[in-house]
């Protein structure tokens, strides 16, 4: 009845190898392990039950037709290296079973009635087939930790379930959220107490679009308030809530039947405020991720367009800032990707009132976890800034390569007071993207900053030098131009008084913009820095900076003279900068500690 090239059978264990083939009786095992470069193969009808033990998938599982049980009472697991395809999954284990593959996948699953079926963190279950759960919304819990988001793909309504959202991040940091279920209300863990004002441990806000303000959850007294623009007590199918909490990295839960198929969600176009009308903050409504470039299950005709494609906006709270993913160029800012991770809340633009609809065929696995960096596409520049004081920043970039100048990716300016921001004008309007031809057409493209606090900050561009044959930077405070090329980053102060029309980017040679570089000799003895004023009159400020824009000193140097510097640091690179009123400059070196 067993065959194989391999079976080992002990006592209630299945181990390594076996062929199940048209059996006329259930296999029981306590445990079955398929070892690393051994396989388990089901063919006909085969009924496997496993009594209060653990499957564990090192090798390859194939499936047939087969029901496989998991019985007793005892907290069990199924776990490997291996990603699993199952046929039918039955849970009748009242202690509960937990999956700790990357992915599984099955046909059909079944959670019997004081049954659990767990996904653990940053892992993933797709169902193709039938989904039933008679245990409701403790029988199938999706889980979330600093590891990232349980990801969950499944084709059947009505089922009852518990998500976990981990909120990521330090205290009091903000967060875009959506609900997972239909039917989650909001109170209980999701309103705490705390030692705010009010005595309460969280905010909570709503996006509104007609008079383009955040709307507080407390406030129920003002014109247009919570009660007025919030439809009932539970989070609202599809609409994305900003979110925060004064305790560190609670694990909140939503429970209710989970979201799927065709979900259409409401925009509004009704806003006085040019520069926010169609904003609409709404939601990932499914517990898995969905891909804003799917090639199918969209329909966003009532969005603005940009680039050839559609925009959309996520909060980073690692930059204190927008960023923006365009669904036909694949170019994104601030980290953001093509992948909306489940329970995130999201902004779009409409071109009037309407609808935005999705449906299942835009879910995926991708992406529930942690942010991912944007890569660097052909014909792409990025600028991105950081403030040496929080190591907030923002991006913006431009593309070439269009027949024409193409409607840009519109500026979302960040809430955060404090967060620097960088823009592109044009046309009287602001954008993070823009889509341009070509660098002889746009030879100059003016580039505007804010700075969020008085501090020193860096300028990082990152392109492909092969693709542009000149790239210079023009500071208008300053007056200083640097090459790109040369060296891709640039220390500079500012102060939030500053004039934001700070910069040109230049992508053709002009002697008109000739750089006051200052006649210093920068350069390492292997044991000291040495700054060479002997040919400069004036006192100048030096500021040493490692790769990543921290500060290590700041000085005030005479001129004619020589001055070395002791820096009690480690092997690095390090970008000094030199500053006086006649003039500037930067050099990039390797300080090797000795």
């Amino acid at each position: 009845m067993h065959r194989g090239i391999r079976s080992i059978i002990c006592p209630f264990i299945i181990v390594l190898v076996i062929v199940l083939g048209f059996l006329a009786s259930p296999v029981f095992g306590q445990q079955i392990k398929i070892n690393s470069g051994a396989y388990l193969k089901n063919t006909g009808t085969a009924y496997i039950k496993i009594d209060n033990g653990n499957l564990i998938n090192n090798g390859v599982y194939i499936k047939g037709d087969e029901i496989l049980t998991f019985l007793g009472n005892t907290a069990k697991t199924i776990s490997g290296s291996s990603n699993t395809e199952l046929n039918n999954l039955l849970v009748i284990n009242t202690g509960g079973i937990t999956t700790q593959l990357g992915l599984l996948t099955t046909n059909a699953l079944t959670i019997e009635t004081g049954s659990m079926f767990t996904i653990a963190a940053a892992k993933a279950v797709t169902v193709n087939g039938t989904l039933a759960n008679s245990a409701g919304n403790s029988g199938l819990v999706i889980k979330s930790d600093t590891t990232g988001s349980a990801s969950f793909i499944h084709h059947t309504n009505s089922i009852a379930a518990t998500v976990q959202r981990y909120i990521s991040g330090v205290a009091e940091a903000w967060h875009f959220l959506s609900s997972p279920v239909s039917n989650q209300i909001i109170g209980g863990s999701w309103l705490p107490s705390g030692t705010y004002g009010n005595g309460t441990g969280y905010d909570l806000y709503l996006w509104n679009e007609p008079n383009s303000c955040w709307i507080y959850k407390l406030d129920i007294t003002s014109a247009i308030n919570w009660n007025t623009v919030h439809p009932g007590s539970d989070f609202v199918l599809g609409r994305g809530y900003l979110y925060s909490v004064q305790a560190t990295n609670p694990v909140k839960e939503f429970a209710g039947n989970l979201n799927n198929g065709t979900i259409n969600l409401g925009l509004t176009f009704a806003s006085d405020t040019v520069n926010l009308k169609g904003f609409n903050l709404i939601g990932n409504p499914y517990p898995s991720s969905i891909d804003w470039e799917a090639a199918s299950g969209w329909t966003r005709s009532n969005l603005v367009s940009s680039g050839g494609g559609y925009d959309m906006w996520i909060w980073n709270p690692s930059a204190n800032n927008y960023g923006v993913y365009n669904s036909f160029t694949g170019m994104g800012t601030n980290s953001v990707t093509r992948y909306i991770a489940p329970m995130q809340g999201y902004f779009v633009r409409a071109n009037g009132t309407g609808n935005l609809s999705l449906d299942n065929t835009v879910r995926v696995h991708d992406g529930a976890g942690d942010w991912k960096n944007a890569t660097i596409n052909s014909g792409m520049l990025s600028l991105v800034v950081q403030s040496e004081a929080d190591k907030s920043f923002d991006e913006s970039r431009l593309l070439f390569g269009y027949d024409v100048n193409q409607s840009s990716t519109a500026k979302l300016f960040s809430p955060v007071v404090t967060a620097p921001s960088l823009y592109l004008p044009s046309g009287g309007e602001y954008y993070s993207v823009r889509y341009l031809t070509d660098t002889v057409d746009n030879s100059m493209v003016p580039v505007m900053f804010k700075a969020g606090r008085d501090a020193n900050y860096i300028l990082k561009c990152d392109f492909d030098p092969y693709e542009f044959e000149v790239v210079m930077l023009e500071d208008r405070q300053t007056h200083y131009i640097q090459n790109l090329k040369t060296l891709n980053s640039y220390i500079f102060q500012s102060s939030t008084s500053d004039d934001e029309f700070r910069f040109i980017l230049h992508f053709g040679a002009n002697n008109e913009f000739a750089s006051s570089e200052l006649p210093a000799r920068i350069y390492t003895n292997g044991i000291q820095l040495i700054i060479d004023l002997t040919l400069i009159s004036k006192e100048t400020n030096v500021w040493v900076f490692d790769i990543l824009g921290r500060s290590i000193l700041q000085q005030e140097l005479q001129g004619q003279n020589q001055h070395n510097l002791i820096l009690d640091i480690d092997t690095q690179m390090l970008i000094v900068y030199l500053k006086n009123p006649n003039g500037t400059m930067v050099r990039k070196l390797s300080w090797c500690k000795k």
